[in-house]
């Protein structure tokens, strides 16, 4: 796995099924998921479940206990959990472009 692309997320499936069908039409396919989760409710969590498989990527579901906003601690939850050499970070609300990982990758090498 060459990279770990880090959603972070709080109850919006609708936006998050967006971010990931993005996610399923990139130039480079050697990368997995990893879901954020900043406490979202038992019916989101499910859906996430669901959501996971219809994708060829691998998708983790990272969750926390909603304890008021604390993004970052989900966020440095979520990096642990990586299993890759490249983080790469975005919003569950922002739908990448085809080559949002490619060109990502082609950065470290500059």
């Amino acid at each position: 796995m060459i990279a770990s692309v880090i959603i972070s997320f709080y109850k919006n499936i609708e936006y998050l099924n967006l971010v990931l069908a993005g996610f399923e039409r990139q130039s480079e396919n050697d990368f997995e998921i990893i879901i954020a989760d900043d406490g979202s409710d038992e019916n989101v969590i499910k859906q996430i479940e669901e959501l996971s498989t219809e994708f060829p990527f691998r998708v983790i579901h990272i969750w926390q206990e909603d304890k008021g906003f604390r993004k970052n601690k989900i966020l440095n939850q979520a990096v642990v959990s990586s299993n890759s050499d490249y983080l790469i970070f975005i919003d569950g609300d922002c739908v990448p472009h085809s080559k949002f990982i490619e060109e990502h990758l082609s950065a470290k090498s500059k």
